[in-house]
């Protein structure tokens, strides 16, 4: 069994076989992932360091095929470790505004709990994926990224990045909220802001903060 055979294995455990979605898990390009896993290209020694340390992946293990009793073999992780956050059917505009008309599930994510925590300080207990469309918020969001809802985190902290319910659809902005009035901003200066009287609504439209993006390079 080869590194490169190995190496997929820890892939599959971590990433349901999803490299892309690997290498955003673990700071590398999608492109140098596909070469490890083709043989044409090894990990570094600091970057195997990063995955024993991240996810307990077997160093020993996955160099030369002999298990290291004190690592979890080939970077299997026990389920409760585990977070699973879905990929909705929707798009979340960053522009004019787009309706919805889909909340079927389109895909999983899974995560592990330490690097939720450390990494972004959300439990992962109620986490989605949604697709960004639109342009209002660059530089910070792109049209067709993949951004991450703590949709646990409905309280508005001012100048962080919200999922909103409005008038327009599924919106993704940039909140502050002054008294009863929240205001919703772009990041990109060529749109203009706007208010929602929260005393007029009967429920709250802002349903997660955006805690993390992927983007295709």
């Amino acid at each position: 069994m080869s590194l490169a055979y190995r190496f997929q294995t820890v892939i599959d455990q971590l990433a349901a076989g999803n490299k892309k979605q690997f290498a955003e898990m673990t700071g590398k390009s999608a492109s140098h992932i596909y070469k490890i896993c083709r043989g044409s290209g090894r990990p570094s020694m600091a970057y195997l360091q990063e995955l024993y340390e991240e996810f307990r992946v077997d160093i020993t293990w996955l160099l030369t095929g002999e298990q290291n009793e004190s690592a979890n073999p080939a970077g299997v992780l026990n389920p409760g470790d585990q977070v699973v956050a879905p990929m909705f059917d929707v798009k979340a505009s960053a522009g004019a505004g787009a309706l919805t008309d889909s909340e079927a599930v389109e895909d999983y994510f899974t995560f592990n709990k330490s690097f939720l925590s450390r990494q972004l300080g959300v439990s992962g207990e109620q986490l989605v994926f949604v697709t960004v469309d639109g342009d209002s918020m660059e530089p910070t969001l792109s049209d067709g990224d993949q951004v991450l809802v703590d949709m646990t985190q409905r309280s508005v902290r001012n100048n962080a990045v919200y999922l909103l319910n409005s008038e327009q659809g599924l919106v993704t902005k940039r909140l502050q909220q002054k008294g009863k009035q929240l205001q919703v901003n772009s990041d990109n200066h060529e749109y203009d802001s706007w208010q929602l009287d929260l005393t007029r609504l009967e429920e709250n439209p802002v349903l997660g903060r955006i805690v993390w993006s992927a983007r295709t390079i």
